[in-house]
């Protein structure tokens, strides 16, 4: 049985915590922390969307739906701006 002369290789070797310097560890915690807070923003859309969606354009809670509608509109454009620094921040062109 013949073998290949190419063995694969991940292309990003994984390390061990103690492997990594204290820069690498702190950036990867605080994209942890953005990666949760995102989340945490898509969650309350998605609420914040099924409720407005609940409650009839024509009903005595109109105020609470138009409430609704804007939230969802300042929790989108948080979003954006939140994966955009964080992702696209720094020397990077950002996405606008």
């Amino acid at each position: 049985m013949a073998t290949s002369r190419h063995e694969y290789r991940p292309v990003i070797e994984p390390r061990s915590v103690a492997e990594r310097s204290p820069e690498e560890a702190a950036r990867e915690q605080a994209l942890q922390e953005v990666e949760q807070t995102l989340l945490n923003i898509e969650q309350a859309i998605h609420r914040a969307d099924r409720g407005r969606r609940a409650i009839s354009p024509d009903g005595n809670e109109r105020n609470l739906r138009l409430a609704l509608d804007e939230a969802v509109e300042q929790l989108e454009a948080a979003r954006k701006e939140l994966f955009q620094s964080a992702y696209f921040g720094g020397q990077q062109q950002r996405l606008m």
